[in-house]
């Protein structure tokens, strides 16, 4: 699983990321502040099995350890 800055740092980089609006404006500030992005505020994220639904989470955080 996932740690909170695993999904921050893969949140900030993934070329498909797209806020969930259903969460609402105040549950995405409790997540992450204005300026940030994470996995757990995207349209992807699967919050029940912890996972990226279009399965680029894994591929995103590989990418980040080779930089």
């Amino acid at each position: 699983m996932a740690n909170r800055d695993q999904l921050k740092a893969v949140g900030e980089m993934c070329p498909d990321f797209s806020y969930d609006d259903s969460l609402g404006k105040a549950s995405m500030m409790s997540i992450a502040d204005s300026s940030s992005r994470s996995c757990e505020i995207c349209t992807h994220w699967d919050v029940k099995n912890q996972k990226c639904r279009i399965d680029v989470f894994d591929d995103v955080l590989t990418s980040l350890d080779q930089t």
